[in-house]
């Protein structure tokens, strides 16, 4: 996803704030808006490159509609419900837990179809730019309807002071918003991007099988991912309380991102090794498997940590030990709060390992593309270089929250990411 806005200030804005609020937001609009729809082009061969296909097709929007509807269905179905993090304002958010559900279900029911209709994977593949086309059109639409309606319509009574349009459209107007009785955020991130990204691997998992045959690197590239993101919905409540839900407001950098970006790029691999078939040996293909599989359990490992300290307030074991932690104070909706930083176990080690282990994963389903250029890798580099950027943001966040006591817990793990080298 393109990078993260801030908050400007009342101040009188400087020559850099008029670039930052100003011009870097069209310009990221434009570009990236643009970039997904020629990725579509070039990751195909297509000879050549017709903005048309931007418009969409008949095929392009019924698949996009019918997945909407799906995905729109999987939140207003009975389920537990999920109470998210209170804002500052006092809003809590309330979200159906039932996404493991839904993602199985939805694989399940994708083979069946394709197994039906072999000639579907195809289809889908071919109209791949006509499909990112559509989704760019709909999550204009929905962030257009978003500035508008956090501008003169908010749900919440939370008070922002006014921003430059571009801006407010780029970074959204509101937390939590809310539409058709379901939260944006759920179904744009969760239920339509996240899944829309499964769904297309295992479409270009099945084309690549039906133009080639069996390819064990390709099959490699398409079980890490679906690990990765079974790991996610296993997982999804606890995204709720990442910054993605609880800072990040609803426009075009969250909810595009994910309506677009994230099928149109995060596939980027998968997608790009149908025209250019694989050349790795099973033998290579097997190990790039295990390793994925293994960054994908430590991924887990160490937010279950995090998830099973919180939720147990800081009393179990982990490594064989009691867990160790800082009691922090900080000032939060209700007055002075206190919240516990974890320092066992892998939090022990570096403050962000978790994202050393994604970025691992990421470059091993990447790994089939070996031999064609930077091409296949696109999705790795980008995903460093975002993790790395938010690495720092987290920890801006942090200093801030809870002042002296980061500090301490900074002396205690002193490294982010890798130990003794970051």
């Amino acid at each position: 996803m393109p990078p993260k806005p801030v908050n400007t200030s009342s101040r009188r804005l400087t020559l850099y704030d008029q670039l930052r609020y100003n011009v870097v937001p069209p310009v990221f609009v434009v570009f990236f808006t643009v970039a997904t729809q020629y990725l579509a082009w070039k990751g195909n061969e297509e000879p050549n490159f017709r903005l048309s296909r931007a418009l969409g097709n008949e095929f392009s929007w019924k698949f996009v509609g019918l997945f909407f509807l799906w995905a729109f269905l999987s939140l207003k179905v009975p389920s537990k419900i999920y109470k998210g993090p209170v804002t500052s304002f006092g809003y809590t958010p309330l979200y159906s837990d039932n996404g493991f559900l839904y993602f199985w279900s939805t694989i399940v029911l994708s083979i069946l179809i394709l197994n039906l209709s072999p000639i579907l994977a195809l289809r889908i593949y071919y109209n791949f730019p006509e499909i990112i086309g559509s989704l760019n059109i709909c999550a204009f639409i929905l962030c257009l309807w978003l500035l508008y309606n956090g501008k003169y319509a908010p749900s919440s009574k939370e008070k922002l002071k006014k921003q430059p349009i571009i801006y407010e459209f780029y970074r959204g107007m509101e937390i939590h918003p809310r539409i058709f009785g379901v939260d944006v955020k759920q179904l744009t991130n969760c239920r339509i991007g996240l899944m829309l990204w499964e769904v297309l691997i295992l479409v270009f998992f099945a084309t690549n099988w039906l133009l080639h045959g069996f390819s064990l690197a390709a099959f490699a590239t398409f079980f890490i991912q679906t690990a990765y993101l079974a790991k996610f919905y296993w997982w999804e409540t606890g995204y709720f309380n990442t910054l993605d839900i609880t800072l990040d407001r609803a426009g075009y950098y969250i909810c595009w991102g994910c309506l677009v970006w994230v099928p149109a790029f995060y596939t980027y691999a998968s997608y790009y090794i149908v025209a250019q078939f694989p050349s790795l040996s099973d033998t290579y293909s097997l190990l790039i498997l295990v390793f994925g599989i293994l960054s994908v359990t430590l991924n887990y490992w160490v937010d279950y940590e995090r998830q099973r300290f919180r939720a147990s307030e800081g009393q179990c074991l982990i490594w064989g030990k009691k867990a160790s932690y800082i009691m922090a104070e900080y000032d939060g909706p209700k007055g002075r709060q206190q919240s516990k930083l974890l320092i066992s176990g892998f939090w022990g080690v570096a403050r962000h390992l978790n994202y050393v282990f994604e970025i691992l994963a990421a470059f091993s389903w990447c790994a089939a593309g070996w031999g064609h250029g930077v091409w296949p890798f696109l999705y790795a580099v980008f995903l460093t270089v975002l993790l790395v950027h938010r690495v720092f943001r987290d920890e801006e966040k942090c200093a801030d929250k809870y002042g002296p006591y980061w500090k301490k817990y900074c002396e205690k793990v002193p490294y982010r990411m890798i130990p003794y080298i970051f």
